[in-house]
């Protein structure tokens, strides 16, 4: 009977696109928007975006998935990356004479001062960008309790664990560092007005300290239930 009443009234059909955008804008303007009086989320997403036509900031993200009220969903565009984990120390070393491969072969390239065979485990690290969202509508329609999850991963260089070059060319063991943006956060959003949620630290690219932030706005509009006319 719950289940009939639901749609009756049209709150089983309801639903809510919630659209997240990551804007990297200077370090100095973030100071300034948000040192002054106070800004509504939705200026300082309109001055953002003014500020991304004019050339001055850069848009880096942007998300949109549509969910019904009350229930989760998730998003994500990622790039699977294979990377070696687990060093065998046995393989370090090996004496036996450094011979090509042959043509057509799977045979192991051994050297005297690097075994190939050296990582005998590896392991796969996302990268790209995760959204996981659960929106719930007030009964009002007018509001909307947001429950948001973000993971940003990219691989930001590698490590050089040890340097190697033969006659077949540079053989060094190298170990990825990855840059990671995590947030979890609940927060009540006005139907159809974007507001402020997070700002990111890129990771360091100059000293003293990086010269952008990365703003994170979030907005979510309660659609109409779609009928076929």
């Amino acid at each position: 009977m719950l289940v009939f009443a639901l749609l009756a009234t049209g709150a089983a059909a309801q639903q809510v696109r919630v659209t997240l955008r990551v804007i990297e804008v200077p370090h100095a303007q973030v100071m300034k928007w948000t040192g002054g009086a106070p800004m509504k989320g939705w200026q300082l997403h309109d001055e953002a975006v003014k500020l991304v036509l004019a050339g001055g900031a850069e848009i880096v993200e942007t998300n949109v998935l549509t969910v019904r009220s009350g229930e989760n969903a998730s998003v994500e565009s990622i790039a699977e990356m294979l990377y070696p984990t687990e060093p065998d120390a046995s393989g370090v070393g090996s004496a036996l004479p450094s011979t090509p491969l042959g043509e057509g072969t799977f045979s192991y390239r051994y050297t005297r001062a690097f075994d190939p065979a050296f990582f005998g485990d590896f392991e796969t690290r996302n990268t790209g960008v995760t959204l996981e969202v659960e929106p719930t509508v007030d009964p009002g329609g007018k509001m909307v309790d947001l429950r948001l999850l973000l993971d940003m991963v990219d691989r930001a260089s590698l490590t050089t664990w040890t340097e190697f070059r033969d006659e077949w060319g540079d053989a060094s063991i190298r170990m990825p560092v990855y840059d990671s943006k995590r947030f979890l956060n609940s927060i009540t959003l006005a139907d159809g007005v974007f507001e402020l949620w997070q700002v990111f630290n890129p990771k360091p690219v100059a000293v003293p300290a990086v010269t952008t932030r990365m703003m994170v706005f979030v907005c979510a509009d309660v659609l109409p239930s779609s009928e076929v006319k």
